[in-house]
């Protein structure tokens, strides 16, 4: 029987609560609302604080319970992993309010939007780029920020999957014979990316693909195109005169000889 009763205590209170929930949405009473919708945020119930924050923000945008409901609506849909409506709040509360001491987490979370937005690496890699180039924003508008640490390793870790997506790709290109598109993409991602841990085994892939354009083209292109293969053999000992492969690319390139 006390257990029951407890059950029903709990009940009474949940259905108040809600109950309450309900009449301050529907009243004119914005005071009660912010303060209920501060109160629902800060026992992370998002959705429903969402609700009450931006009646208050409509109803008083210039005012500090404005303005923190403003950041408290960008912030909430953050936390609930609507990355996209978030950016929304958080990419134009700088410019509503300018003299806020929250501008800079704001933008911090925008760009951490950015980077949660971006996707695995075997997909398009467009918001990963969005993502690099808005933490590069964020240190650039607030250089003193002790998010910098952070923010590198973030890019970083970024600029890896933009490296990996590129390095499959180039493999594609290796394993299909797609010797033309194989060299420029390689040549690319050396120019691009040169601590890369797949550096030497993208020179492989280059010279591996200039051997073979070079024996299949036609006489008056296979000149320039067996010196092309020699030079970029000679740049690949040059970096890595220690390579495992050294030799057996050195006997693949004879062979144009």
């Amino acid at each position: 029987m006390r257990v029951f009763n407890c059950s029903l205590v709990i009940l009474g209170v949940l259905l108040s609560a809600c109950s309450e929930y309900a009449r301050v949405v529907k009243n004119d009473d914005y005071k009660r609302k912010y303060e209920l919708g501060v109160k629902l945020y800060e026992q992370e119930n998002y959705l429903k604080s969402i609700t009450l924050l931006e009646q208050v923000y409509q109803r008083t945008p210039k005012t500090v319970d404005g303005e923190n409901s403003y950041y408290r609506l960008g912030v909430a849909n953050y936390r609930l992993g609507d990355y996209y409506t978030a950016q929304y709040y958080l990419a134009s509360f700088g410019d509503k309010y300018p003299s806020s001491v929250k501008r800079e987490e704001t933008s911090f979370l925008y760009a951490l939007c950015s980077v949660n937005n971006s996707p695995k690496s075997s997909l398009d890699q467009a918001e990963t780029e969005t993502a690099l180039n808005e933490l590069q924003l964020f240190i650039y508008k607030f250089p003193q920020s002790d998010k910098l640490d952070t923010c590198n390793k973030l890019m970083d870790q970024l600029r890896f999957k933009l490296q990996y997506k590129e390095y499959e790709s180039l493999k594609v290109y290796d394993r299909t014979e797609n010797y033309k598109a194989a060299i420029v993409t390689s040549e690319t991602f050396l120019k691009e990316y040169p601590g890369s841990m797949y550096r030497e085994k993208v020179w492989e892939i280059l010279i591996n693909n200039s051997y073979h354009l070079a024996k299949h083209s036609v006489e008056d292109k296979k000149k320039e195109r067996i010196d092309k293969t020699m030079e970029r053999y000679s740049k690949f000992v040059l970096e890595f005169p220690k390579s495992e492969r050294a030799e057996e690319l050195k006997n693949l390139v004879g062979r144009l000889i």
